[in-house]
């Protein structure tokens, strides 16, 4: 997505359509096979894999799971440590609540952030429903907490969500929330928009595969929404009851958009989309096409709202908006430069928001519009728009929602977000500062006990292809401007970043993100994982070209490299004495190198059994053996992190969950398995006390931070 103006252009059929539109209706997400490297189709719509494989990185069936734990390929690498704590299979007596979370899913959603009745934010990131109390910057959620160590597609989804939110929608006054996900026989949810607590559940048919919009009727009785099935069905269920009232297919093409009439005991909703707008009886499920005649050009559209009149305006891919008496054209009113992206109507007002980063605001006085205000959010396509009293909540495509005194015009950003393709980055700084990085062009700090953004850098301003391979994503930004890997040097502050096309970056510190001190280019492939080692002294950079390069800090000219893996590098470890570098590639190896001629050491692991390590972030090892779930592969567990006092292990895994286990964890032994996020969990990490562990989730680019209890 971009942010700047574009023309208008007709398809055959007739329909002028924004072309940033038109990519948003043919939306479709790509991964990577972690077995082989090689980017992979995960589903049409970016919805998920076909029906009965859910899971991005799904685990393998139990039959292929388990032939291949009984080949083992790292098996030879296993050498019992000289010194480790007892073994016992039981979990680990700690408990970890979710404090906070840093995201929102401002991707592939619209009309997503809402305040309840006490000004407080509602919206979603991941797996969860956030209530953001904004004076105290504390958050109440619906969903996340300790869950039975299970594959999405299979998990309980009786309480909350286990997938991506894709739509919200909150009730007319403003008490409780509407919430629909993917999968391929989704769950909707109606909770309490100040506590977060259930109120009821439907589930979808098997083969819906998500719901891409949800509304609430103005009467609060009713929930409808859109699914992801090729038809695209149009639901009705019954809030108190429960019960479906019914379902039928709705179009071909893609839905966007479903908005109830704000007229008392009127029953009509409309359904907007790609090519499609059709307007429906609640009770019967009969639908009617809007007619356009000749007051308006043919457009697909974004989003739609009612008046209290039972007016209808619809967001046209043409940047107008469309005003609708029943199901005829009664005019149209140009809005914005490119698509309209949001629309919200309250209390005589319509408000608007456009590709061109402009929310306006229009008085509706019998159906017509008069623009009386606009105010501007600096090219950045609106999402979201809400009103309550004198202040606004504005969502933006790039990941920030802002609360805006309307008088005034002034913007305070209440929430920021990596906002396109994938974030894996995760570097702890401190028992304050984490910093994380992503497809998106953006590298951010946090502050974790402010629970802010305190900075942000971009990647590169440079489009650079990788030089073979690369990583899939859904970003449009080049290969040098997404980064992935992360590494901090506590003796000089430098935050090592790693580019999808092979480049590492050295900034100048947490608080200096622009600042690139020096810039190395030897690696032919995408860099998964970095670690300097304890002295500072040395910087080792794993790429997908199945080399590990090492570098002299602080001038980062190369020493050496690591050339024996047969595949590209997962995670990189420095012994204490940094002596001696351990990893692990995509083929499963877990190989020793000297930490000083960077050889191989073939006799490796015999002789670190007395070794310290400074890091433990292999996922093969005496250590670890255990973490990996009955029928999953080696590559279900993507990171793995130890507690600084040696006590407990976590990982994060293809389930979307964050695990944490005893130190060790040998073949039977339990976990607390830990869900929020809705995607594979990429990067887990303790803060230096243990009071915190920090965790991020690929494709929901979300940073969590759950609190030892």
């Amino acid at each position: 997505m971009g942010c700047s103006s574009s023309t208008q252009a007709s398809d055959p059929s007739g329909f002028a359509e924004d072309p940033e539109f038109a990519a948003e209706a043919n939306y479709q997400r790509t991964t990577f096979d972690k077995t082989t490297g090689e980017v992979v189709n995960a589903g049409e719509e970016g919805a998920k894999p076909a029906e009965g494989a859910d899971d991005l990185f799904a685990a393998e069936d139990a039959g292929q799971g388990e032939q291949f734990m009984a080949v083992k390929p790292w098996i030879g690498a296993v050498v019992e440590p000289d010194n480790h704590n007892p073994p016992e299979p039981s979990a680990p007596d700690v408990s970890y609540s979710l404090e906070y979370v840093y995201g929102y899913r401002c991707e592939d959603s619209r009309q997503n952030v809402y305040f309840n009745q006490q000004g407080n934010a509602v919206y979603m990131t991941a797996a969860l429903g956030v209530i953001l109390d904004q004076n105290s910057n504390t958050q109440t959620f619906f969903g996340g907490g300790q869950v039975a160590s299970k594959a999405k597609n299979v998990s309980d989804d009786s309480k909350c969500h286990t997938d991506d939110i894709t739509s919200i929608a909150m009730s007319a006054d403003r008490t409780f929330v509407a919430t629909g996900q993917v999968g391929s026989a989704p769950v909707a949810f109606v909770w309490d928009s100040a506590s977060g607590s259930l109120i009821k559940r439907f589930k979808l048919a098997k083969g819906a595969r998500g719901v891409d919009a949800i509304s609430i009727s103005a009467d609060g009785t009713t929930v409808a929404c859109v699914d992801r099935h090729d038809q695209h069905n149009v639901y009705v269920f019954d809030i108190a009851s429960g019960v479906g009232k019914g379902s039928t297919p709705g179009d071909t093409n893609k839905i966007f958009d479903i908005a109830f009439s704000a007229q008392p005991g009127d029953s009509t909703f409309v359904t907007v989309g790609s090519k499609h707008i059709k307007f429906w009886d609640a009770n019967t499920l009969d639908s009617k096409r809007g007619i356009f005649g000749s007051n308006g050009e043919q457009t697909s559209f974004s989003c739609a709202a009612f008046d209290d009149q039972g007016t209808a305006y619809t967001g046209g891919s043409n940047g107008s908006i469309y005003i609708w008496s029943g199901n005829t054209l009664k005019t149209t009113v140009k809005a914005s430069t490119g698509f309209v992206g949001a629309l919200r109507w309250l209390n005589g007002k319509l408000y608007s928001g456009g590709k061109d980063g402009q929310v306006k605001v229009w008085s509706t006085d019998g159906g017509n519009l008069t623009l009386e205000n606009t105010i501007d959010f600096g090219g950045i396509l609106i999402r979201a728009i809400d009103v309550q009293g004198g202040n606004m909540l504005v969502g933006l495509r790039d990941g920030t929602i802002f609360q805006v005194d309307i008088a005034s015009q002034s913007k305070t950003p209440i929430m920021e977000s990596h906002s396109d393709g994938e974030v894996w980055g995760l570097a702890v700084v401190n028992s304050d500062v984490v910093v994380t990085s992503g497809d998106d062009n953006k590298i951010k700090a946090w502050s974790t006990s402010s629970k802010k953004c305190i900075a942000t850098g971009r990647v590169c301003d440079e489009e650079r292809k990788v030089k073979r391979g690369g990583a899939s994503t859904l970003s449009s930004k080049a290969d040098s401007q997404c980064a992935r890997a992360l590494a901090y040097n506590p003796n000089n502050g430098h935050i090592a970043v790693g580019h999808n096309d092979g480049t590492v970056t050295i900034r100048g510190g947490a608080d200096q993100l622009d600042n690139i001190v020096k810039q190395m280019n030897n690696a032919r492939e995408w860099i998964e994982d970095m670690e300097y080692s304890p002295d500072g002294s040395k910087l080792a950079v794993g790429s997908h070209d199945n080399k590990i390069y090492v570098y002299s800090v602080p001038d980062y000219e190369l020493l050496g490299v690591c050339k024996k893996h047969n595949s590209f590098i997962t995670s990189v470890d420095w012994s204490l004495d940094g002596n001696y570098i351990r990893s692990v590639c995509g083929a499963y190896e877990l190989l020793f190198f000297d930490g000083n001629s960077f050889n191989q050491d073939p006799s490796g692991p015999s002789n670190t059994t007395g070794t310290q390590w400074a890091t433990s972030n292999a996922k093969f090892g005496w250590l670890v053996d255990g973490i990996f779930p009955s029928g999953t592969d080696g590559s279900h567990v993507n990171y793995v992190d130890f507690s600084r006092d040696g006590l407990l292990i976590a990982t994060g895994d293809d389930y979307g969950l964050v695990n944490i286990f005893r130190n060790p964890c040998r073949k039977g032994h339990k976990a607390i398995s830990l869900r929020g996020h809705s995607e594979h969990v990429v990067r887990v990490s303790f803060s230096p006390d243990d009071s915190y562990l920090y965790s991020i989730g690929g494709f929901d680019q979300t940073l969590m931070q759950w609190k030892r209890n």
